[in-house]
């Protein structure tokens, strides 16, 4: 069921792009009135969204940073790769890039009785987390680590093309992506599928804990993802993350350029030590930058 504190969704959202949406914080408030006045089997699982922890200027400059440069800051700072990289998920329409804070939907493996359950049309988990989801969010969909789950195509989709919202991460398959490609919504996941994902698993929760590839990810952590791969930024730390990956991505290119003029072997320099990063930052104060 959703609970009552779902009902700052649209405030939240207001704190996030102060640009007027009038239409769209009103949708999102008759959306929110509408669930919680209704009584749903015991199985749906819908909680609000955490507020956003990063602005917008940092999330657009986050977005210039490959993923590679998020995951060995994140390893730099308790958050080895086995706990935020997914191996197995891979671009679905190469050439996007993603920053966007998670919402997340849990699908089941199906079985009649629990299927029975599941709310339907408009009430389903997916459909309640495109509703609240919108710029600046993504869906994640544990999927089961198969292929052959199915967790949307051309018609489910429109409606986050519809949303505004960034993209979409699974560990499932994605159908009809000679559609969903135009729709100018980022896609990653297993792969690509043409299987019914019906018939193989059941949503199940919007905005629980989910794992992703086996990766933890939970409502309100941002979602890294490019053509290399997907990265979870856990909320807790994600200010912190961000505004230290943005530094690591200009050392990098400090060192590609030092590295080109000198002719000399990386090891000189990479990867950065403390000295090394004391080096370009003597040199970046002395420039004025």
């Amino acid at each position: 069921m959703l609970t009552d504190s779902v009902q700052c969704q649209a405030a939240q959202a207001a704190r996030y792009d102060q640009s007027p949406r009038t239409s769209l914080h009103v949708e999102l408030a008759s959306f929110v009135d509408t669930f919680s006045r209704r009584k749903l089997p015991h199985m749906a699982v819908i909680q609000p969204t955490p507020d956003h922890v990063l602005d917008k200027a940092t999330i657009e400059q986050l977005k210039r940073v490959n993923t590679t440069a998020v995951v060995d800051v994140l390893a730099r700072n308790g958050y080895e790769p086995h706990y935020v990289y997914m191996p197995n998920v891979r671009t679905m329409n190469p050439g996007q890039r993603l920053v966007a804070r998670a919402i997340t939907v849990r699908f089941v493996p199906a079985r009649p009785d629990g299927m029975a359950e599941k709310p339907g049309g408009e009430e389903s988990p997916e459909f309640a987390a495109f509703e609240l989801a919108g710029p600046g969010d993504v869906i994640v969909m544990e999927s089961m680590r198969n292929k052959r789950m199915s967790i949307g195509g051309d018609i489910k989709f429109l409606r986050l093309k519809q949303r505004g919202v960034d993209g979409l991460v699974c560990d499932g398959g994605i159908r009809d992506m000679h559609t969903v490609q135009d729709y100018g919504v980022g896609m990653w996941g297993l792969d690509k599928t043409s299987n019914l994902g019906t018939r193989v698993g059941t949503p199940y929760s919007t905005n629980d804990t989910v794992a992703v590839d086996g990766i933890l990810v939970r409502p309100g952590d941002y979602i890294v993802a490019d053509d290399d791969g997907v990265v979870v930024i856990p909320r807790i730390v994600a200010p912190e993350i961000a505004l230290k990956a943005i530094e690591y991505d200009d050392l990098e290119e400090w060192i590609r350029r030092r590295l080109d003029k000198e002719q000399l072997t990386p090891g000189l320099y990479y990867p950065p030590d403390d000295e090394v990063i004391a080096m370009y930052r003597k040199e970046k104060a002395e420039q004025g930058g």
